[in-house]
């Protein structure tokens, strides 16, 4: 293999992502039809509407990630003051937005529906009009949703494949807007092939989604109709014929339409003529021109539909590694629980925790840059834990440790306050070096023996005497 010698080819992208994506159309490399650009954004919205199973599944990720707490962190270059100063500054920003910061990873978690999710950042000086804080910086006025069927394009550089912008669809009697990604917050679930809508996870319970819907609907026809055949007419070939007269065709019409709708509701009874058959001999023959029957099977064949039903909930649960919320339809140990249980919260984390580096990446960093900031002191967003921890495991944990000799006993203050972190205990925990030996040093310092009353009577009666010279 030859070195690369040419320094100038070193530095150049060769290659590109995928096949389609440059051109900016959502979902370019994917191979269904009905999963490609705008179709795919409607598909995956009636997806998330319509099904009950995955309305669940996505509920349950809403309302667990809802519940986690941002918390920021101050930087670790500078000193115990500047750091907690710049916390609170960050801390007053996201408080003084027209929302919560809760309401915005509500709405960023569509992208897990979609694949991605945009928001236009909206600036405002911090003065006494417009701000709680009025510190003169730059604060933010709001995160403004950008719903994901208003984007008909993204501007992606044809070179780099870098996403600059998106292009949405115009309001009424307005121009189409083009919003730059340097005034965004782009959320993705992955940058696979580079796709700038990235991936729902909604698209591997497609298929199993499109069949349920199917047999869902002939499972309703079939409770609708509450009937155990196919309707069946019969009536005179001259109403058959091609030279049928304009009423011939208009009753035989009507009746294939009272055959269509025939259900037990609607159509609780059928009116016939009750014109009859002549012989040859012009006498009535018993049979009448028009005649209604119910055509059913010989043998029993009737399908058990809701094994089926099930087996696709099931596969659109697993999916997304939610099959734990499928267990009591069927039977399953704890163990079983728990280890599915386990998987999908830990899935819960990656979501909460991509978020979070969104955030820090194309919220925090403008945010300093724009106010003329150093990076030394710019403070970090971290997501709190999904789940609680479970005490009686860490302390069984905490307890083998210590029968193995193992001692965390030289680093009391870190230890205690990661306790308590875990516990959620209130606590003074010390963010630095210098908190730590501040507190070391007090629990080194010589303590005063307390004396008796009686003891510091005759002890304040020494001090008198000695300066008396009694």
């Amino acid at each position: 293999m030859k070195p690369l010698k040419d320094t100038r080819l070193a530095k150049v992208e060769l290659g590109v992502y995928g096949k389609n994506t440059l051109n900016g159309t959502p979902y370019a490399d994917e191979f269904l039809p009905d999963l490609r650009g705008r179709r795919a954004i409607s598909k995956y919205r009636e997806m998330r509407d319509n099904s009950a199973t995955i309305g669940a599944i996505l509920y349950a990720v809403e309302q667990t990630l809802r519940d986690v707490k941002i918390k920021v962190k101050p930087s670790k270059r500078v000193t115990k003051e500047q750091g907690q100063k710049e916390v609170e500054f960050v801390e007053s920003v996201l408080d003084d937005m027209d929302h919560t910061l809760d309401d915005h990873i509500s709405e960023a978690l569509s992208s897990l529906t979609y694949g991605f999710a945009a928001f236009e950042v909206v600036y405002k000086p911090r003065n006494n009009l417009r701000s709680k804080y009025p510190d003169g910086r730059i604060g933010i006025k709001k995160l403004a949703s950008r719903a994901q069927w208003t984007i008909n394009k993204f501007n992606v550089d044809s070179d780099t494949g870098e996403i600059l912008g998106f292009h949405q669809d115009g309001a009424y009697g307005k121009q189409a807007p083009y919003i730059p990604i340097n005034k965004a917050i782009y959320y993705r679930t992955t940058s696979l092939n580079n796709d700038p809508a990235g991936r729902s996870i909604l698209r591997n319970a497609y298929q199993p989604y499109y069949y349920l819907n199917k047999l869902q609907n002939y499972e309703a026809i079939a409770i609708e109709r509450e009937l155990h055949g196919i309707p069946m007419g019969r009536m005179p070939a001259d109403y058959l014929s091609a030279d049928a007269s304009e009423d011939q065709v208009a009753l035989r019409e009507y009746f294939e339409g009272v055959l269509r709708d025939v259900k037990f509701n609607e159509q609780g009874f059928i009116l016939l003529p009750s014109d009859q058959y002549m012989d040859d001999e012009g006498k009535p023959s018993g049979e009448h021109l028009m005649t209604f029957e119910l055509v059913s099977s010989s043998g029993n064949r009737s399908i058990a539909i809701d094994p089926v039903v099930k087996r696709y909930q099931h596969d659109i649960a697993r999916s997304v590694m939610a099959e734990f919320m499928m267990l009591g339809t069927t039977s399953g140990s704890y163990a079983l629980s728990k280890s599915k249980t386990d998987l999908f919260l830990r899935s819960m984390e990656s979501y909460i925790n991509t978020i979070v580096d969104t955030l820090n990446k194309q919220l925090v960093e403008p945010l300093w840059r724009l106010n003329g900031l150093p990076w030394e002191t710019m403070p970090y967003l971290e997501a709190g834990d999904v789940a609680p921890h479970d005490l009686s495991e860490m302390s069984s944990f905490l307890r083998n440790l210590n029968n193995a000799d193992i001692s965390v006993a030289d680093q009391p203050s870190t230890v205690e306050a990661l306790i308590h972190d875990i516990a959620e205990l209130p606590f003074d925990r010390p963010l630095y070096e210098s908190d730590l030996a501040d507190r070391k040093a007090k629990d080194n310092a010589p303590q005063q023996t307390a004396l008796p009353a009686d003891a510091k009577v005759n002890q304040q009666e020494g001090v008198q005497n000695a300066g008396t010279g009694k």
